[in-house]
């Protein structure tokens, strides 16, 4: 962790207001990729033991799915060049909980070693910090946090 995170975390703990002059050496912050959906992921989401990848009604994986590098990779501002990379998701299909904003998800490629880009895999981030995690083109999902 960045020494000026730790130092906003702990005046955030602390419950006071503080304005930060940050040199302009400073990195930058990331872009706005994956906000404010991505800020609202507190702590990392749970790891799926089981899970089972389907690409087009085919099984091409068996075993764990760990969403976290992906959580990562928004945070950092991290986009795919895919059209689905961080668009909002209108959850046509109806699995997820109804919202009336159709801005409250968003969804992300999960890209995984020796799978395809895109692939099947999508993670869905709500704005209250829901995780959900498809492994078979949104025909299903899984909340992982």
């Amino acid at each position: 962790m960045r020494k000026i995170d730790q130092a906003l975390k702990i005046v955030h703990n602390l419950g006071l207001l503080l304005l930060v002059l940050v040199p302009a050496c400073a990195p930058p912050l990331a872009p706005s990729f994956g906000r404010p959906h991505i800020d609202a992921v507190l702590g990392p989401a749970r790891m799926l033991w089981d899970a089972r990848i389907i690409d087009y009604g085919r099984k091409v994986y068996e075993g764990p799915i760990d969403v976290n590098p992906t959580l990562d990779r928004i945070r950092a501002g991290a986009q795919l060049d895919h059209v689905n990379d961080g668009a909002y998701f209108r959850n046509f299909e109806g699995l997820l909980p109804k919202h009336k904003d159709p801005e409250y998800f968003r969804e992300f490629v999960h890209v995984m070693k020796g799978m395809p880009i895109p692939g099947p895999q999508r993670v869905v981030i709500g704005k209250r910090g829901e995780v959900y995690y498809s492994c078979d083109h949104y025909a299903s999902f899984t909340q992982v946090h």
